[in-house]
């Protein structure tokens, strides 16, 4: 399995990120990648982007040096009741692709039960796409509960490539997420984190553990062009044009 796309990225509009745009996109032609969203944190993060960067999205062009470019955020869960950043919404309007995840900056780490009912809250959230890093370890939440409702609320699940080296227990999670989406046949994502050009595309650790479950290439979004594109063409969205 490969990927054609990388959903989830970080450029120096955040603060602990390193790469501009330009960087991260040139990366992620020299990758083969076709597509890459841009998902910087929210405005109420501490090292979040202003939230003018959000509502001026719609400047970036839809291609650069070939690789289409899709406008996004990475939302933070926020505690207690797992709402999300405040912002705007004119500057809502130009994102295309919106992650939420837990940091906890913003959602200090508490029990199973929290953790479960703020992530309903979010499967409920109309402004949502995709849940972030669920396999943190200091999260913990219902799996099987969660997992098995995404579809209903039209909400997919990231495998995050950098959990697995950087969040101690990350990998044990993500194995036993990726068998709950199987099992519901709830489509995810594979991505990088990448918080610096030369992560950009770089998921390897996260295919091989999907290959040890014998997760379903059908059921990657970015794993092809045609589930890509279908996928934001449901939402109305032609990201490759013609």
């Amino acid at each position: 399995m490969q990927i054609v796309a990388d959903l989830h990225m970080h450029t120096n509009v955040t603060d602990h990120a390193f790469s501009t745009l330009t960087e991260m996109v040139h990366a992620a032609k020299e990758r083969g990648l076709m597509a890459v969203a841009i998902t910087d944190h929210g405005p109420t993060n501490p090292d979040g982007a202003h939230e003018w960067h959000f509502s001026n999205l719609d400047l970036i062009p839809r291609q650069i040096e070939g690789v289409t470019v899709i406008r996004g955020i990475e939302f933070d869960i926020t505690a207690p009741a797992g709402g999300i950043n405040v912002i705007a919404n004119k500057s809502l309007r130009p994102i295309e692709f919106a992650l939420a995840s837990f940091h906890e900056c913003l959602f200090p780490p508490a029990d199973k039960i929290v953790h479960t009912q703020a992530l309903e809250a979010i499967l409920h959230n109309p402004y949502v796409n995709a849940f972030g890093h669920l396999g943190n370890a200091n999260f913990p939440f219902d799996h099987e509960y969660i997992i098995s409702r995404c579809n209903a609320h039209g909400k997919i699940v990231e495998i995050n490539n950098a959990s697995l080296g950087i969040r101690q227990g990350s990998r044990e999670n993500c194995a036993d997420i990726a068998r709950l989406c199987k099992k519901y046949e709830v489509p995810i994502v594979v991505d990088s984190d990448s918080h610096i050009s030369y992560r950009v595309g770089r998921v390897e650790g996260a295919l091989d553990m999907l290959e040890e479950v014998g997760f379903p290439e059908e059921l990657v979004i970015n794993s092809s062009r045609e589930r890509l594109a279908a996928y934001f063409r449901r939402r109305g969205l032609n990201i490759f044009g013609g």
